[in-house]
């Protein structure tokens, strides 16, 4: 690795642990061991590692919509596209319930055999 790529990479780190405490109340120790619980890879699709992007720390916006968060309402560490789908489904769990009986019984079954 170049020098140049050693020192963006070192900015990048300390700049991410820097919004993880300000908006999060939360350490870049209290992330990664979140993440290593997840078993390194996104809470949901289990597909994505951060290797290439970091992945977003969750949190819980009944508890507090907007950082900075009070740092208890953290969910876990997901990728970019499965937060953005809780987002979207307003972190409701009848959203999904939904989403897995269609997906289970879907309509156009019933009505084309």
């Amino acid at each position: 690795m170049t020098h140049i790529r050693a020192r963006r990479k070192a900015t990048r780190g300390r700049a991410r642990a820097t919004r993880l405490s300000r908006d999060f109340g939360i350490t870049d120790g209290d992330y990664a061991a979140v993440k290593a619980e997840q078993g390194g890879k996104c809470a949901i699709c289990q597909k994505a590692t951060g290797a290439t992007k970091a992945l977003a720390w969750d949190h819980d916006h009944a508890c507090c919509p907007a950082p900075p968060t009070c740092g208890k309402c953290g969910r876990g560490c997901l990728c970019g596209p499965c937060n953005q789908l809780l987002g979207r489904a307003g972190d409701s769990p009848e959203f999904f319930r939904r989403a897995i009986e269609y997906l289970m019984d879907p309509p156009a079954r019933k009505v084309l055999g």
